[in-house]
């Protein structure tokens, strides 16, 4: 991404920070994930090691200050509620500081995060979300970024809102 903007793989080392921003209210209630630095390590080895996900820092004017992991949707639980393509990549994206939640980041970072991934990955055709189906701030923010609502889907442990934005397509 350009200037200010950054996004790096996230590191081992960056396990305390993740844990520190996770365990926060907003972030705990919406991901789940508000897991000690020792089991961030762990997660992050296996993302790190393994196929299926990647988990990268994004920052502000230098500044670390978001979570993303991009995996592959087809090798993910969401895919057995569309018709998965092999190279569909799904996204989630955290904002760690609260006071920057809901202040116009989602709509000025998610265009260019987008066109990063299709840029460094040109076999996917799609990147999908998959919401809970009560967070109205991310559904507005798919919603607003032009992705195809696909419904809500009862999954083995919540109710997501499934969402697929297309890979834009060159005129010929």
């Amino acid at each position: 991404m350009e200037p200010p903007y950054g996004l790096r793989v996230a590191q081992l080392t960056d396990a305390e920070m993740l844990a520190e921003w996770m365990n926060r209210p907003h972030l705990a209630a919406a991901w789940e994930y508000d897991w000690p630095a020792s089991r961030w390590r762990q997660h992050l080895n296996a993302q790190l090691e393994g196929t299926y996900s990647l988990p990268l820092i994004g920052s502000w004017h230098g500044t670390d200050g978001g979570y993303l992991e991009l995996y592959w949707a087809a090798k993910d639980l969401i895919s057995h509620y569309y018709d998965a393509d092999p190279y569909d990549l799904g996204l989630h994206a955290a904002i760690a500081d609260l006071s920057k939640v809901n202040r116009g980041f989602g709509p000025l970072l998610l265009p260019r995060i987008v066109a990063s991934v299709f840029a460094n990955e040109p076999r996917c055709r799609r990147i999908m979300f998959d919401p809970d189906h009560r967070n109205t701030a991310t559904r507005r923010l798919c919603e607003w970024a032009g992705c195809k609502f696909l419904g809500e889907h009862d999954t083995t442990n919540r109710r997501m809102a499934l969402y697929a934005l297309e890979a834009p397509t060159t005129a010929a």
